[in-house]
């Protein structure tokens, strides 16, 4: 008899095993482990997108200004003195230390004034039809620190130093080579104007304007005045109506670029430029708009020259989401019209443009002074003038025109009449009495033929009247 036979081991020595041994856990099943796995790779992957996120999206490098070269020998009265662009500077207290008696030394040095952090100034240029002049210069600003825009437009005809054939700011791009040499020359000569480099560029063609203001459906703007111009030249045909519309690519780009028709011009142009620019900006950045984001960087790829990097422009894509552009700070540099050497411009205010600058422009830690800008104002346009004046020859006087309607040939008749109007009864005689104007006899003094004259023949004709008479 079996006492012990059917009695049933206990659970930890049926599963496995000798006494002591550890129970195993219950193994994970396929798609438990599919999922951690799915979870290692995406927290992996976005380590590796934040990586190259911090290092891609970011914002430009600012070129910080170096000081002025050196002149080491006065140029010649006739030599032609390069101009060059001098940053506001501060002065640091440096010290120096003797490598032989370990003496420290405190000098004042001036350095060039540092760049304020988050601050960009960003270069925007429209080009004309042939691309050769730059009709719409812009420098759109924006402090990332508390998140505030602004815009600032240059009129086309600002006066500007150099030997230029045409000493206008839409000239330089054109002269200077067009293409990144243009810019280049441009950005220089803004520098020199304004005190301050631009970070960067981006310039704009006729056609990404008109594409972009399509692609967010128009855009709602109050036309300031009927609008007629034509052009053939430049292919340019404006016809608008004044009152608020919704304006499409191609009515948007009539708007943009009308200007005969103002009483200022070239600068209630670009006051009307910065208001429309405003208003398409709140339109691409509406919460509609933003789903074509990828349609708008088609737009910018294709028609946009920029030394912006794609990590850039999404940066400043992402910084301007948190602007407010109902308060965005637009101004044209002040100035008035002159003339110089027979080419009318726009010379600028210095005053009024240096407190412009400083107040919304200006990206350095320090001001900007009369000694950092070239600016040729309308005093001194004027004394040029005078003296460009005075070095030219004198016209030839012609002769004075007359208007009395008689042969030049012929000496001129005295009016019968004087000064004063005549009485015609003084000046005409009496009417003569029919005896004393018609004599008795008509036929007085009248002969006969001679008798042997004959009568012409009856067929006979009169010869024409050029006609010569035969010989005999």
């Amino acid at each position: 008899m079996k006492l012990f036979g059917n009695r049933r081991k206990p659970d930890h020595l049926q599963r496995g095993g000798e006494p002591g041994a550890r129970s195993a856990g219950r193994r994970l099943t396929g798609l438990q482990l599919g999922l951690i796995l799915l979870a290692a790779c995406l927290l992996m992957l976005t380590g590796a997108v934040f990586a190259v996120y911090q290092t891609f999206v970011k914002p430009v490098e600012f070129a910080e200004p170096a000081p002025p070269p050196a002149v080491l020998e006065e140029p010649e009265p006739e030599e032609e003195v390069e101009e060059v662009f001098v940053p506001p500077t501060v002065v640091e207290t440096q010290v120096e230390v003797d490598e032989e008696t370990g003496e420290e030394t405190s000098l004042e040095v001036e350095v060039p004034a540092s760049h304020k952090e988050g601050f960009y100034n960003i270069l925007i240029v429209g080009t004309d039809g042939d691309g050769g002049r730059t009709d719409t210069i812009m420098i759109a600003r924006l402090d990332t620190r508390d998140h505030t825009v602004a815009l600032m437009s240059i009129p086309r005809d600002t006066l500007i130093s150099g030997t230029y054939a045409v000493p206008k700011i839409n000239s330089v791009y054109a002269s200077g080579g067009r293409g990144e040499k243009g810019i280049a020359a441009l950005r220089t000569k803004l520098a020199q104007l304004l005190g301050f480099q631009v970070d960067a560029y981006a310039m704009v063609n006729l056609d990404a304007f008109i594409e972009l203001v399509d692609l967010v459906g128009g855009v709602m703007f109050n036309v300031p005045m009927d609008m007629d111009y034509e052009d053939s030249s430049q292919d340019l045909y404006i016809h608008l109506k004044a009152g608020p519309q919704l304006l499409d690519g191609e009515k948007a780009m009539q708007l943009v670029r009308f200007r005969k028709g103002y009483a200022t011009q070239d600068i209630m142009r670009t006051q009307v430029q910065q208001q429309f620019l405003q208003a398409l900006a709140k339109k691409c950045l509406s919460v509609v708009n933003l789903a074509k984001i990828g349609d708008m960087a088609e737009i910018f790829l294709e028609h946009v020259t920029t030394d912006l990097t794609l990590g850039n422009i999404i940066y400043f894509g992402q910084e301007l989401l948190k602007c407010d552009f109902e308060n965005m700070y637009t101004y044209t540099l002040e100035g008035e019209a002159v003339m110089l050497r027979g080419a009318s411009c726009y010379a600028l205010y210095l005053n009024k443009t240096l407190k412009a600058v400083n107040a919304y422009f200006n990206p350095y830690e320090a001001e900007i002074t009369a000694d950092h800008v070239t600016i040729r104002t309308p005093e001194e346009a004027r004394a040029e003038q005078a003296e460009w004046l005075a070095q030219q020859p004198p016209a030839e006087e012609e002769p004075p025109e007359t208007d009395s309607g008689s042969d030049p040939e012929l000496p001129e008749l005295e009016d019968p009449w004087g000064e004063e109007e005549a009485d015609p009864e003084e000046f005409w005689p009496e009417e003569p009495e029919p005896d004393e104007f018609w004599p008795e006899d008509p036929f007085e003094g009248w002969e006969e033929p001679p008798a042997d004259f004959e009568e012409p023949p009856a067929d006979f004709e009169e010869p024409p009247a050029d006609q010569e008479e035969p010989l005999v």
